[in-house]
């Protein structure tokens, strides 16, 4: 898969930290899973999903974070609405990410 993230979303002194790819698992509809990608900056967290071949975009402040935990090959956000775990994720950064957002959380 592509990436989603589009780089021109930066602001200038924004720097992107390690980001994620792989299937997030939420109840939308009567769809339960998407592919998406989460993509954590120096200042902000995006979550883009593919919602059947159209890129949603959510950005948000560390703030809405309270942790994120890795488990076997998936990650666990906990977001201040509840946790949502992406899985399959594939380039080997996960527990990179985690460190990463869980940093910039405290």
């Amino acid at each position: 898969m592509s990436e989603l993230f589009n780089e021109n979303e930066l602001s200038p002194s924004e720097k992107r930290g390690p980001g994620v790819v792989g299937t997030i698992e939420f109840q939308m509809g009567d769809q339960t899973e998407f592919t998406g990608e989460y993509m954590p900056t120096n200042k902000r967290f995006f979550m883009i999903v593919d919602m059947n071949g159209q890129p949603y975009q959510r950005v948000m402040s560390y703030d809405e974070i309270k942790g994120v935990e890795v488990e076997d090959d998936a990650v666990i956000v906990e977001f201040s609405i509840g946790k949502i775990k992406m899985r399959d994720i594939g380039n080997g950064t996960a527990q990179v990410f985690a460190d990463f957002v869980n940093e910039h959380i405290k």
